[in-house]
This record gives C-alpha cells, sequence and structure tokens, in this order.
C-alpha cells in the first residue's frame, strides 16, 4: 500500500515542454550517433559513445520531466509498524545521472587513446578518471537505497554516506536549520548523550554526507521529499507523544493521516 504527492521538478526555462523538446532533440543526436556506429566502421567506436551518451542525457532529462513522487510506504521498524520514504530523489535519476557520468568518462577515456598531443591525452585522462569515480559513486549511492523510516518509538535514516537513528524520547527538536552554507537540512536534534542515538558515516569519495553537529538525525534539503511537508509530519509526531504517534501510523500513510 503506498500513497503519494507530486509537485513538478523541471527547473528548465519554459518548464516542462522544454524539457520534453531537449529531450526530444538529444534522442535524436543520440540515434544518430547510433546510425553512424552501424554504417561507418571507421567511426563505430565514436558514433557509439555519442550516440549512447545523448540517449542517457535523453533519459535523465525525461525524469526530471515527471512530477516528483514522495512514494510513502509501509514497512516495519525493530518489530514495529512504520512508514518508509526514499531519500536522495526520484529512483529513476539516480541512474540516469550516473550512467550519463560514466559514458562520457567512457568518452574522455577514448579520447585520451587517440588524441595526438600529449596535453590532450593528459587531460582527457584525468577528466576520464573524474568521470568513472563520480559515476562509480553515484551507482554505488543508489544501490545502497537511502530511505528514512519512522515508527512510533524510533527515526531512522539509512543514508548514501550515514546512517543514523534515534529514539522519539530523545529528540530535543524538530526544525529546518542551515548546518554551514551548503548544508541546509530537516534535523531531529538529540538530546545529551541521548541513550537510543547511533550513526555512522560512510567512506565516500564524494562529500555526500559528513558526522551530524549537532548530534542527531539530519535530512539533507534536496534529498527529502516536500521538506515543510515532512517537517509539520515531525514536528506533530515529536509533539504529540508515543500515543499520538501510534494513532498516526495506525491510520494509514501519511496522506491518509492529512499530512
Amino acid at each position: 500500500m503506498t500513497q503519494s504527492s507530486e509537485r513538478p521538478t523541471s527547473n528548465l526555462p519554459g518548464g516542462r515542454a522544454s524539457t520534453w523538446t531537449v529531450a526530444l532533440l538529444t534522442g535524436l543526436i543520440g540515434l544518430s550517433g547510433l546510425g553512424v556506429a552501424a554504417v561507418g566502421p571507421e567511426q563505430r567506436v565514436l558514433g557509439l559513445v555519442i550516440g549512447v551518451f545523448m540517449l542517457s542525457v535523453t533519459w535523465l532529462l525525461l525524469v526530471s520531466a515527471r512530477s516528483a513522487r514522495s512514494a510513502w510506504s509501509s514497512t516495519t521498524l525493530a518489530g514495529r509498524p512504520a512508514w518508509s520514504v526514499p531519500v536522495g530523489g526520484s529512483r529513476g535519476s539516480a541512474p540516469a545521472a550516473a550512467t550519463v557520468c560514466t559514458v562520457l568518462g567512457a568518452g574522455f577515456l577514448l579520447g585520451a587513446f587517440v588524441a595526438d598531443s600529449t596535453g590532450v591525452t593528459v587531460l582527457s585522462g584525468a577528466l576520464a578518471l573524474f568521470m568513472l569515480v563520480l559515476g562509480a559513486e553515484m551507482w554505488r549511492s543508489f544501490l545502497l537505497k537511502p530511505e528514512l523510516r519512522i515508527s512510533a518509538d524510533l527515526v531512522q535514516l539509512h543514508g548514501a554516506g550515514i546512517d543514523s537513528e534515534l529514539g522519539w524520547d530523545d529528540v530535543g527538536v524538530v526544525e529546518h536549520a542551515h548546518l554551514g552554507t551548503r548544508w541546509a537540512a530537516l534535523v531531529l536534534t538529540a538530546a545529551v548523550d541521548a541513550p537510543s542515538y547511533r550513526q555512522r558515516v560512510s567512506r565516500f569519495l564524494l562529500p555526500t554526507d559528513r558526522v551530524p553537529d549537532p548530534p542527531g538525525v539530519h535530512l539533507r534539503v534536496g534529498l527529502i521529499p516536500d521538506e515543510p511537508r515532512l517537517r509539520r509530519l515531525l514536528q506533530a509526531m515529536h509533539a504529540g507523544g508515543r500515543s499520538t504517534r501510534e494513532a498516526m501510523i495506525g491510520r494509514g500513510l501519511p496522506d491518509a493521516s492529512g499530512y
């Protein structure tokens, strides 16, 4: 059983219409590249790379043109009924972006092999390494399936770069906070020496997450669906106490609970 809310996510000028237009053009270029690869043996590898790259960009654009779905679902947490929601945006956008980076890295690697200039070879090789590592880290993040779980007793974040858990009885405050210039987040702060608080940072090459400061569960804005709505939901659960949280979860998913 799942419920979802929707909101536009395309930020291109002209909105979704422009996104679909650009997607069509990149798709046609991608198909042309594959056509060149099929009929021109001398340019086969280059045409193949260009074609796959443009089609992966098309895939990413089409995913971004769709409305975001919060995709709440029912699950369990420590043996108790709970809600679950993916963290990190649309499940379709992550593999699309990873594919774009991986194919672009392969293109730069090909350029490094065929370049006549040493300088071009070094530059293409460096760009290839960067894009391939970026793509690999994106695939790794996608395969971890980041999610937020909420029960009447616990809030648990399984993130791309961090796992954290906090019992409701040890939550100090639920608020929107700016944790440095690039780190706006929905924060559930932990009480001093909270016995239920757990956190573990994974070692990623990309700056995905950091040790929570102040201690607690940090949900980065942009990685969670509809932050203001989620904040109101968590604040109501925190203020209402355990009986309120049990009742809310027992009534169904957040949309069914009126949030």
